[in-house]
């Protein structure tokens, strides 16, 4: 466990510096933009709110672009309830509230794939920190010493991959876009992140 938060913290030292980097290096003439998304998992058993807020550099004429993006999400707590008994420390039913939430700083590119009248499917990528936060906890303030293990608090930093498919489409001096994104938290397992579809606008 302390390699693996050591390990975060020497990636985050040198990904913030290559984010400002690359920021700083877009050639002026390259228009900037900003781009506003809300997405949801649509696999998800329970509802996965997640946001993004997302800075992008793309010359006019360029299939190409790269980007900035912070990311913000949750899972909508859920309660799960345990029988016990009543009794000085006892309970029942004993309810357990879940919560969990994350947020990721990436960096990436875009190549657009092709033109078709007012829309445009694109591909992107890109590497991050992602700090995730995961919590089991009382809902009534009651624990029974035989549940005491099931309760804790765990958050970590971790280094991650994302990658997606979306398409835009311009209406006057803005674009609306719908992409489906995966976020995978670490290089391995894969399977731990979030994979929202979302739905925004860059302006």
């Amino acid at each position: 466990m302390q390699y693996s938060r050591k390990a975060s913290a020497i990636a985050l030292a040198l990904f913030l510096p290559l984010a400002s980097g690359l920021a700083q290096t877009a050639p002026k003439e390259e228009p900037s933009k900003w781009a506003l998304s809300v997405g949801a998992e649509p696999t998800s058993l329970n509802t996965r709110i997640v946001g993004n807020l997302t800075r992008i550099w793309q010359a006019p004429d360029s299939r190409l672009s790269h980007h900035i993006s912070l990311m913000l999400g949750a899972d909508v707590p859920r309660t799960e309830s345990t029988q016990g008994w009543y009794g000085s420390e006892g309970c029942s039913p004993c309810s357990t509230r879940i919560t969990n939430s994350y947020a990721g700083l990436t960096a990436g590119g875009s190549a657009d794939l092709f033109h078709l009248w007012r829309f445009t499917p694109y591909l992107q990528g890109g590497a991050g920190v992602y700090y995730s936060k995961f919590s089991r906890e009382p809902v009534n303030g009651v624990v029974l010493t035989s549940n005491l293990s099931s309760y804790y608090t765990k958050s970590e930093f971790s280094v991650g991959l994302n990658a997606g498919l979306g398409i835009k489409a311009r209406l006057g001096s803005h674009e609306f876009f719908v992409e489906q994104i995966v976020h995978t938290f670490d290089f391995y397992p894969v399977g731990r992140g979030v994979r929202p579809l979302n739905f925004g606008i860059r302006f």
